[in-house]
């Protein structure tokens, strides 16, 4: 059967966490339809080894790149054969009937662009965003409840008229801005005509990086601020919106402080600091 659904994943050595996207995207109902591509920025190429040694049944290809998630997304896109594409962290997996549910949602509806699900943990929780509680057209303004990468899902010819990912913006690059290419690409599709849903019915399971925290958070906090407010500088969206999200961190750091979570709150104040410096480079830009 032809592939309909590319997943293209980029990791830098990361084997567990692939292996279990692997076995999640074996037991689909419709893996026979899926392509996964693993693009491995590890010197030794281990995650491409542990796959091939997996013997999946699954389809799937490898290819490698230079550091940075936005260029190894577009390298993996180069390798994608699917009609509809999906960029799933390393750290992501897929319940049984997801991707079948995902796939029948764009053959029910030729007009649709794309597809944004809600992301939660393994227990059920939420995961990464406050969540929008039910289904809408997603556009610039309800973005940062609707949509992030691992729960989007497109029209493989939109991401290609749209460019791709920006590889000067996200994880990896070498620019300030760690964050914000998946929106980017969202708008640009947007932009363009297509219409892009989200249904929070529909999840995908990924990890909570908040479970897990120390010193490296906050600055990785600080990059993804920095991605967010030259994000929102280059699409001209409303000043009052980022402004409020802003100072929602403002106010949540102290009472994290006094909660005694130490790294929340100063990840709190890097990532409004770097909004506010990113919409001014963004500025200038």
């Amino acid at each position: 059967m032809s592939v309909r659904l590319s997943l293209v994943v980029t990791t830098v050595g990361r084997v567990p966490e692939i292996l279990r996207l692997v076995r999640s995207v074996e037991r689909s109902p419709v893996v026979d339809q899926i392509e996964l591509v693993v693009v491995d920025q590890s010197p030794d190429q281990r995650v491409v080894r542990a796959v091939s040694e997996a013997a999946p049944r699954v389809r799937w290809r490898g290819g490698t790149s230079a550091r940075g998630a936005s260029l190894g997304r577009n390298v993996g896109l180069s390798l994608a054969t699917g009609e509809l594409v999906g960029f799933p962290n390393d750290n992501t997996w897929f319940a049984g009937p997801t991707l079948a549910d995902i796939i029948a949602r764009f053959d029910a509806a030729p007009e649709l662009g794309g597809l944004c699900l809600k992301l939660t943990t393994a227990d059920g929780r939420p995961a990464m965003l406050r969540w929008a509680r039910h289904a809408v057209p997603v556009h610039g303004r309800n973005a940062h409840r609707t949509a992030i990468l691992p729960g989007m899902f497109f029209r493989r010819d939109l991401v290609g008229r749209a460019g791709g990912f920006d590889e000067t913006i996200g994880t990896g690059s070498a620019g300030p801005a760690q964050s914000g290419e998946e929106t980017d690409l969202l708008l640009k599709v947007l932009a363009d005509g297509g219409r892009v849903d989200y249904d929070p019915a529909l999840t995908v399971h990924n990890d909570e990086p908040r479970d897990r925290i120390g010193p490296h958070f906050v600055t990785k906090m600080a990059g993804y601020g920095v991605g967010q407010g030259l994000l929102w500088r280059r699409h001209h969206l409303p000043t009052w919106l980022l402004a409020g999200l802003v100072c929602r961190k403002l106010v949540a750091a102290p009472l994290r402080a006094a909660r005694g979570q130490r790294y929340l709150a100063h990840a709190d104040l890097a990532w409004a600091r770097g909004c506010v410096t990113g919409y001014l480079h963004g500025r200038r830009a």
